[in-house]
């Protein structure tokens, strides 16, 4: 898009100076005394154009590249940006729980509302889990007692201990 637009540009200022070039030639024809000088002049801007343009193409790529390394960096700072936020946030919840344990003049703020709150949950949390896990060691308890009757191994050993004297 950039070589595009450049090209264009270039094409556009080649054109005006080919009009430049026809009109001087106009006005060298009325002026005949100065044709060599105005000439030298405008092969002088023309090249003079044409380094310019060249070296603005050359550079527009490295632009592109830098501009896109550059973004890359821009998010990557964002989102480390935005973890420490986060991280700030729960340590300032957690000051805030440490001193309205501690200080007992400091009212209980939305903040430490929100602690409180959230440190019952994950405690609400761990009772039921350590009631299931209670419930599944009975009930690990009750399969195995049920499934396993201990005459019938008892008898099956001694049986096959009879059989393997024999």
């Amino acid at each position: 898009m950039g070589f595009n637009l450049l090209k264009k540009l270039k094409k556009e200022k080649e054109e005006e100076v080919v009009e430049e070039q026809v009109e001087e030639e106009e006005v060298v024809e009325e002026e005949v005394s100065e044709p060599q000088a105005q000439e030298s002049q405008d092969d002088d801007m023309i090249m003079k154009i044409n380094e310019r343009l060249s070296d603005i193409e050359n550079r527009l790529p490295r632009m592109d590249i830098s501009m896109s390394n550059l973004k890359k960096e821009i998010d990557g700072l964002r989102d480390e940006m935005k973890k420490i936020e986060e991280s700030m946030k729960d340590m300032m919840a957690l000051y805030e729980v440490v001193s309205a344990q501690i200080n007992p003049f400091v009212g209980s703020s939305k903040a430490t509302k929100l602690s409180f709150e959230r440190i019952d949950e994950l405690e609400k949390k761990i009772e039921e889990f350590e009631e299931l896990i209670l419930d599944l060691q009975m009930d690990i308890r009750m399969i195995y007692r049920s499934a396993v009757n201990l005459k019938e191994v008892v008898n099956e050993v001694l049986y096959e201990g009879v059989i393997s004297f024999e």
